[in-house]
């Protein structure tokens, strides 16, 4: 797999975590649930929030860490490969 595809992955990856800090933003607000409904609605929400940052860090570190796999590759490609301006190895 060519290396930039691998940061496009990358870049996928931390793109679906903004998507779900977006989530977590928007599970903050309960609504206008009363009565006895707004305390379980309230938990189901906070649960779902907490769930939903979770996974936006997570994304976010296995973005980091696929670029990183990426960009390693690249610099052991030349650190293996002889440059152009070198010429062939002896």
């Amino acid at each position: 797999m060519p290396a930039e595809e691998v940061r496009a992955l990358g870049r996928l990856l931390r793109g679906r975590a903004d998507a779900a800090e977006e989530v977590r933003v928007r599970l903050a607000d309960d609504g206008d649930v009363d009565g006895t409904l707004r305390s379980p609605v309230s938990r189901f929400l906070a649960d779902r929030a907490m769930v939903a940052a979770a996974l936006a860090e997570e994304l976010r570190r296995l973005g980091a860490t696929v670029t990183a796999v990426a960009d390693s590759w690249v610099q052991l490609d030349a650190a293996l490969l002889p440059s152009e301006a070198s010429g062939p190895p002896r």
